[in-house]
């Protein structure tokens, strides 16, 4: 019992030392569906600080989606989620992003989730994720519902 007791109290030692939390955090945010503007979050886990998040539309024409439905491109619109944020760690950190977009009746029209890295020593720096979506979806969404999971 006397060895489980200080093995324990060692992993959290060793956790508190290198400054990851014991346990993911979850940043959840709910904002007007807008493409194009910068939204606050200012949440911070650790030494991660994530500043803000955006939609914008994709000027790059050239993408996956084109290349897979290059009949569909009228209907599509490229765009990227852009998430800025700070990371003072020594080590990469891992976040989960959930995005998605509802309608005025709060019914998902579209989203995504990707897997980004948070890279080391990095001051104030935007990690991005790139989807095509339908052009009427964006034009009927009313809200946008951002997930983020530490997840170091």
């Amino acid at each position: 019992m006397k060895r489980m007791i200080l093995s324990t109290m060692a992993v959290l030692l060793m956790v508190a030392a290198t400054g990851i939390p014991a346990s993911a955090e979850e940043v959840t945010r709910t904002y007007e569906f807008a493409v194009d503007e910068w939204r606050e979050i200012q949440a911070t886990d650790g030494p991660v600080t994530l500043h803000r998040i955006r939609l914008d539309r994709k000027e790059d024409r050239f993408n996956k989606s084109a290349l897979a439905r290059p009949y569909n491109q009228e209907y599509l619109e490229p765009i990227r989620f852009q998430l800025e944020y700070s990371n003072g760690s020594t080590g990469k950190w891992r976040a989960r992003v959930t995005v998605r977009w509802l309608d005025e009746d709060g019914e998902i029209i579209d989203g995504f989730s990707a897997n980004e890295t948070l890279g080391k020593k990095s001051a104030q720096k935007v990690t991005q994720a790139s989807v095509s979506t339908l052009k009427y979806g964006l034009a009927k969404a009313k809200t946008l519902e951002v997930e983020i999971r530490f997840e170091p």
